[in-house]
């Protein structure tokens, strides 16, 4: 299947008041910052926007806040994480019905299911499907490693747009090209490794450092799609420390959050159960930001 979404995905947070709920308008003109950039897209409702600690209803809005401010600006790709294949194909058809342009799907989380066991439940899922499918290869997450071999046996459907992989090996982006060939999309997940992953003919890249940095994340995509990689290495070598404090820290949600309220763009705590970043960690990557912006106003 072809398909012209490529380039860099911010993956939003979820913007929370202080009496907990969310807050729909600091997410609406977060997005217009992160537009200005020029990003390919947004990708909403993944693991750093907390999906999994969203309400039925706060899903629902979320949803219709992001589609109506992008407004047909750029792409928009829904996370529909869940268990069984039923809830996956629901969250497809609400994401759907609200605007969508594409969804991204993993493998059912908890139980280390085998590839095989993943891609029967998440082949029906894919046939019936009303949008483009991302598939999203965390095994550091749900316990399964989807191998090239496993996906492609997905093709069938018709509906793989893309698969996001996250799994960290070093040769897996090319293994992927390889294997999928051209009419596939292949995406950076890991954002410590981007360049890396550009080198080896990724499509893009879906990043939460993005929704933090969206113009150093674009500009190093364009430096790679243009070929300067003298450019890129040049930029990576500033922005690569500061993505990896964000990646390597179990609270890299709060950690993009707390930087961003610092900048002037109040984002709320983390719900639990995930863990509040502590202040030298802030302090740290706050240093490393700074450092970035010397050496490279975007």
């Amino acid at each position: 299947m072809t398909n012209p979404m490529r380039g860099v995905f911010a993956v939003p947070t979820t913007p929370y008041t202080e009496d907990g709920d969310q807050n729909l308008d600091a997410l609406g003109s977060r997005i217009e910052e992160v537009l200005d950039s020029g990003v390919t897209g947004l990708l909403g409702l993944g693991a750093t926007g907390e999906a999994l600690a969203l309400r039925a209803a706060e899903r629902e809005a979320q949803i219709k806040t992001i589609v109506s401010a992008v407004d047909g600006r750029a792409h928009v790709v829904i996370g529909c994480m869940a268990y069984t294949p039923a809830e996956m194909s629901a969250h497809i058809t609400a994401a759907a019905e609200r605007g969508a342009d594409a969804v991204m799907v993993t493998p059912p989380f908890y139980g280390g299911l085998e590839p095989e066991a993943v891609i029967a439940a998440l082949h029906p899922v894919l046939t019936a499907s009303e949008l483009p499918v991302m598939v999203y290869n965390n095994p550091h997450s749900t316990g399964t490693d989807l191998l090239p071999d496993h996906l492609a046996s997905l093709t069938d459907t018709g509906r793989l747009w893309s698969v996001k992989e996250t799994s960290g090996a070093a040769t897996r982006i090319r293994e992927l090209r390889s294997r999928l060939g051209e009419d596939t999309e292949i995406f950076v997940g890991a954002d410590g490794i981007a360049l890396e992953g550009f080198a080896q003919g990724a499509s893009g890249w879906v990043a939460a450092s993005a929704w933090l940095l969206p113009d150093h994340c674009q500009r190093l995509w364009g430096l790679a799609e243009r070929g300067d990689w003298a450019g890129a290495v040049d930029l990576w070598r500033s922005l690569g420390p500061a993505l990896g404090l964000i990646e390597d820290d179990s609270a890299f949600i709060s950690l993009i959050k707390q930087a961003l309220g610092r900048s002037g763009h109040e984002q709320g705590p983390v719900r639990p159960p995930l863990p509040t970043a502590g202040p030298e960690a802030l302090a740290t990557l706050l240093d490393a930001i700074a450092e970035l912006e010397r050496k490279h106003t975007a």
